[in-house]
């Protein structure tokens, strides 16, 4: 039963890492190889390798968020269990969708579907993200810094919904704003993870400071 036993968040880590493992493992078997020795069998087949670059390496830079936003996890609690399992079931689609936009090779409405896969899978990331920051440490630069890691997740959702739309106007263009989401969160926000290491070393010393030195309460009886 969920609340026997508490969840600890380097075994929730493990878990979607293997997850996403077999996300990354389906889209490789999805490979099918041309039948025909002719180079121009390669060139025919390059919606193929495009989707499959773009959602591979999507559901990459989703496995270096993820590990980065658990280093800020501190304990797992129902709403960062269900956050995440969300953003795992909707990332579960993404070979499927893929698979059916090469096999349609990028028709205007599988790749607005695949389009729709992805901005439901960030938003589930974005609530993923606003639920671990609950737990992060309440100084008021802290906050100033998950603002601004908010407000990126809002510019990528923004970004998907245009790729929508520009999927019945230019499959190439909706599948390029989608590999432009992913260029924005292939280097996690390191400047985010920087200055929250900073602020939690600040944190620490003070309790350590704390501990070592207790306040100053007055003059004890015995000197009084």
């Amino acid at each position: 039963m969920i609340g026997d036993e508490p969840l600890s968040p380097g075994r929730l880590e493990a878990f979607s890492d293997g997850v996403i493992a077999i996300i990354l493992t389906i889209m490789v078997l999805e490979l099918k190889a041309p039948e025909s020795a002719d180079p121009r069998a390669l060139l025919h087949d390059w919606p193929i390798f495009i989707s499959y670059v773009i959602s591979y390496f999507y559901v990459a830079v989703y496995w270096i968020n993820h590990h980065h936003l658990f280093h800020r996890v501190k304990r797992v609690d129902l709403p960062v269990l269900w956050a995440n399992i969300a953003l795992l079931f909707f990332m579960s689609f993404i070979p499927f969708f893929t698979e059916w936009m090469e096999s349609t090779r990028l028709s205007p409405f599988p790749t607005a579907v695949y389009a729709a896969t992805m901005l439901v899978a960030g938003a589930a990331f974005s609530v993923l993200d606003r639920v671990v920051a609950r737990q992060s440490i309440g100084d008021p630069q802290m906050v100033l810094v998950r603002r601004a890691a908010q407000r990126k997740n809002l510019i990528a959702i923004c970004i998907y919904a245009a790729a929508i739309g520009t999927a019945y106007y230019k499959t190439t263009l909706s599948m390029a704003l989608i590999f432009l989401v992913a260029l924005l969160y292939a280097i996690p926000s390191l400047w985010v993870e920087r200055c929250a290491d900073i602020l939690e070393d600040k944190e620490e010393s003070r309790h350590e400071q704390g501990e070592l030195h207790p306040p100053y309460t007055g003059p004890s009886a015995d000197q009084s």
